[in-house]
């Protein structure tokens, strides 16, 4: 017999009011409560419909901060009682507590929240830095991901943080390849340990490959004006705005010679420098992928990436 929602709830670590149809969650960053929708019925009505009063299969969403006044709830949509909750808190410290047991200090955290804190996005950097002299230091983050609306499942991605001349304050970015989702994260803690072991191993073995080999590849006019133009798709402001930058940070040409094309590890950063600073959560995706797809990746980290893609699918 398939459980309900109200049955399910307390081990989704909601809190249950069941006189009011209500469920809730409460952190250190925000709070949700889920309310039984039911079609509109009053008392004074000179007639009665037979869909008056019905209960529904959807739940209303209700967000506040946690340091908001306590009657300060925004109405951010609905989910079905099929939804399946997880808090972000319980996730990010199911993440932390990977971290922990490979051994690797956490440096610090970067929570974010988007859409009425419905979204939530968590950039973990971690202590296990390289410094490398094309583009300075370069530290694993993890980036946690959920959603209180059904819009995003819980999810942990892999990625980096960037420091140096050429980045304007710190830059991170997520890879696409890897991302493990609420299912592995919830059922089964041994994937997420043994995922975050890899990524820590690769990251040590193969980063500076990564940049070395992106660094020494140069970008063709084609690849050039491709990715250029896959941008501007997105947002002009944006193409001029890296262009701008790119023309920044290459070498200038001599007199009678003709301009160097960037390299791919400068177009990756160009991209991914903006990405960081996008607030909109698809546009800022977009990014990071057209970023990713600069990078040369050394067939080691590429297969260990494409291994966690594969445990993903095989939910």
């Amino acid at each position: 017999m398939t459980s309900t929602f109200e049955q399910l709830a307390p081990e989704m670590g909601l809190t249950v009011d069941s006189a009011r149809g209500m469920f809730s969650y409460r952190d250190q960053y925000s709070e949700v409560v889920y309310r039984e929708l039911i079609t509109f019925a009053h008392d004074e009505m000179p007639d009665i419909h037979a869909t008056d009063g019905i209960k529904t299969t959807l739940l209303g969403v209700f967000t506040r901060a946690a340091d908001d006044p306590i009657d300060k709830y925004f109405y951010t949509g609905y989910v079905s009682t099929q939804y399946k909750f997880i808090g972000n808190d319980d996730v990010n410290q199911a993440i932390r507590d990977a971290i922990t047991k490979a051994g690797t200090p956490i440096v610090t955290e970067n929570t974010l929240f988007y859409n009425a804190y419905t979204r939530m996005r968590n950039e973990i950097l971690i202590r296990n830095s390289h410094n490398i002299s094309q583009t300075g230091n370069i530290i694993p983050v993890m980036i946690v991901e959920n959603s209180y609306n059904g819009t995003k499942k819980a999810s942990v991605a892999f990625g980096l943080a960037i420091e140096g001349d050429k980045v304007r304050n710190r830059l991170i970015f997520k890879f696409r390849l890897g991302e493990m989702s609420q299912v592995h994260i919830r059922s089964s803690k041994t994937n997420v340990d043994a995922a975050i072991q890899s990524y820590m191993q690769v990251f040590a073995n193969d980063i500076v490959d990564m940049v070395r080999l992106s660094f020494e590849k140069r970008l063709t006019d084609d690849s050039l004006f491709e990715i250029l133009g896959f941008i501007e798709k997105v947002s002009k402001k944006k193409r001029d705005e890296i262009s701008q930058y790119l023309s920044e940070i290459s070498p200038v040409a001599q007199e009678g010679q003709t301009p160097q094309l960037p390299s791919c590890w400068d177009m990756f950063l160009a991209i991914a420098m903006y990405s960081t600073m996008e607030t909109n959560l698809n546009t800022k995706r977009i990014l990071e992928n057209a970023a990713e797809s600069c990078l040369v990746i050394p067939e080691r980290m590429a297969n260990v990436l494409t291994n966690l893609e594969n445990m993903k699918q095989q939910e």
